[in-house]
């Protein structure tokens, strides 16, 4: 089996696409190695729980948080991507805008070696093209993101947006193949650069992750609904819930929040909904979680949101990973109808419906229909976690990546042999 060496610019804990690619490789025979770095200080803890029971290797580059290499490589970043012009000294200088720790990944993988560098993010591209290149080994792309697409619609692209579109129009064409999030990621990809058509693999869950049993609805109790992110703050869709609890007032509604608060956020969501008349005790936020929790910590509730806004071209094309978490927990679901979210939700028939994302109105009536009649709440959540169990899963989606790595590996080495053949 194959040497593979996966990159990513952040840690394990927030991104659980690269550990199930991982942990999917593995499972099929491959030698894994991922290369990361630290990102954020919550997620140090997540990752000693996460990684423990992986079955493949992995290094932290960049250094640690309080290191003089940690220190070094956030000012060099910082610097660099403040004042574009030095970009223009070389690729290597301005690749050290993409991410903190690019020149560090790049000579990790040197270090590493593999048959395949499967990079995750623009920063990891730029190093994982180069050192592909130079070793003469196959390069893969995953795209989680339409990366170039980050800019809000109304400030538009700035120079870093360029930037990632210089290295992935660079390294992309190099790629033997390149997977993509959502169909409609996919599709933005190969418009872009020209490049064949990206497979989706969606980010969906193991079903292991689910509780083992559906829970029924309680007819007697509030109507739970959950949101839950990274991070809480401002312009997340959470104003529209509020909207649309003020207009339900005759109702039995809690409102439950799974994240990090930004500075000050909680008391400014708690009084903007008391102005509106919605009890803040209704309200209740909590801690993020390990990212293998994330499906049963849904299961408790009967409703999930997805409320993202189109205010950039990757929002509108991207498909939360909300979504499938929420199927699998077996939540009804209440999406924003982006072009990315209405790809999926149109495969939901009675699991779930759309608004319009700041149509609070939209989003009452679609409430109140679970709130008043539990017996269908009851069929749209069965309907969410039969979908979970039979199509929506990590069980059935990582054959496709498996199956891909396999062909251009076989591809490979097809071609060596038929070349050392050729020579004898």
């Amino acid at each position: 089996m194959a040497k593979i060496c996966l990159l990513t610019p952040t840690q394990p804990s927030v991104n659980p696409r690269i550990v199930k690619e991982a942990d999917a490789l593995a499972e099929a025979g491959h030698q894994v190695h991922v290369l990361c770095g630290h990102t954020i200080a919550w997620a140090d803890e997540s990752d000693i729980l996460l990684l423990q029971k992986r079955n493949w290797t992995y290094s932290y580059v960049g250094g640690v948080p309080g290191s003089a290499g940690h220190w070094w490589t956030r000012a060099r970043h910082g610097a660099v991507r403040r004042f574009p012009l030095t970009w223009k000294v070389s690729r290597k200088v301005a690749c050290c805008a993409l991410a903190r720790i690019t020149p560090e990944l790049r000579a990790a993988a040197f270090r590493v070696g593999a048959d395949l560098y499967i990079a995750h993010y623009a920063g990891a591209l730029a190093a994982a093209g180069e050192v592909a290149r130079r070793r003469g080994v196959l390069l893969a792309f995953d795209a989680e993101d339409f990366e170039s697409g980050y800019y809000e619609y109304k400030s538009g692209p700035r120079t870093i947006h360029q930037l990632i579109e210089d290295i992935e129009r660079e390294y992309l064409p190099d790629c033997c193949y390149v997977t993509a999030a959502s169909a409609g990621i996919g599709a933005a990809y190969s418009a872009k650069y020209g490049i064949a058509n990206p497979m989706t693999v969606l980010n969906v869950f193991p079903r292991s992750e689910r509780p083992l049993a559906f829970r029924e609805t309680d007819a007697k109790a509030p109507l739970k609904l959950y949101w839950f992110s990274q991070t809480i703050g401002g312009d997340r869709g959470l104003e529209d819930v509020i909207g649309a609890m003020a207009m339900l007032c005759d109702c039995k509604i809690e409102l439950h929040l799974r994240g990090r608060c930004v500075s000050g956020y909680q008391e400014q969501f708690l009084q903007f909904a008391k102005e509106r008349g919605v009890d803040p005790a209704t309200i209740e936020f909590s801690p993020p979680g390990v990212s293998e929790d994330m499906i049963r910590f849904s299961a408790e509730y009967d409703v999930g949101l997805a409320l993202e806004k189109a205010v950039s071209p990757n929002r509108d094309l991207c498909v939360t990973n909300k979504i499938f978490s929420y199927l699998l927990a077996g939540n009804a679901v209440a999406a924003t109808s982006t072009t990315g979210q209405k790809t999926i939700m149109e495969k939901l028939g009675s699991a779930g419906f759309l608004y319009e994302p700041g149509n609070s109105e939209a989003l009452a009536r679609g409430l109140r229909v679970w709130h008043d009649d539990r017996s269908k709440l009851e069929r749209a959540r069965r309907t969410a976690w039969s979908l979970g169990t039979n199509a929506f899963n990590w069980d059935l989606e990582k054959k496709k990546l498996v199956q891909v790595v396999d062909s251009v590996l076989n591809f490979q080495e097809g071609g060596v042999a038929a070349r050392s053949s050729a020579v004898g």
